[in-house]
């Protein structure tokens, strides 16, 4: 038995032997998902249940109304969420609407799980994840006292 071997064995040792057998076949003939394989099998867990669904966060909501920088524009900063990211005004791209909301950018930097990345490649937030809406600036003003905007962008 070569060193590989016994590596892989000693790697298995504890794993239900009934999965030993397939999941040693995973290993040795794809080794770019053998760190994967290996702690999902030593952790008892099975591949589905450790998969996430596409463009779901960690609270498993499915998030489509992008929050990325990229597609604001006429961003003011009106206040700072109590996780210490801004609160923006801000308009989407092609749009005359003002909306209250966050950065996508800045809240993945704070709270990573709240963030997901799109299927065309931009930025979306789980509002729900943060404790937050997102809502019409007509409605934000609405509900919120009056502060001194500082234009962003």
């Amino acid at each position: 038995m070569d060193e590989t071997n016994l590596n892989l064995d000693a790697a298995l040792e504890g794993v239900d032997e009934s999965k030993r057998w397939a999941l040693r076949r995973l290993i040795l003939k794809g080794a770019f998902v053998t760190p994967i394989v290996a702690s999902v099998a030593m952790s008892g867990l099975t591949v589905e249940a450790v998969a996430v669904p596409a463009n779901t966060t960690a609270s498993g909501k499915s998030i489509s109304t992008p929050s990325d920088r990229r597609l604001k524009t006429g961003i003011t900063r009106v206040g700072t969420h109590q996780a210490g990211f801004g609160i923006y005004r801000f308009k989407y791209l092609g749009s005359d609407t003002e909306h209250v909301g966050v950065l996508a950018q800045e809240v993945r930097d704070v709270m990573p799980h709240a963030v997901v990345h799109g299927d065309d490649g931009f930025l979306r937030v789980d509002y729900a994840a943060i404790d937050m809406d997102l809502v019409s600036y007509a409605v934000w003003s609405a509900r919120t006292p009056p502060a001194q905007p500082t234009t962003v962008v």
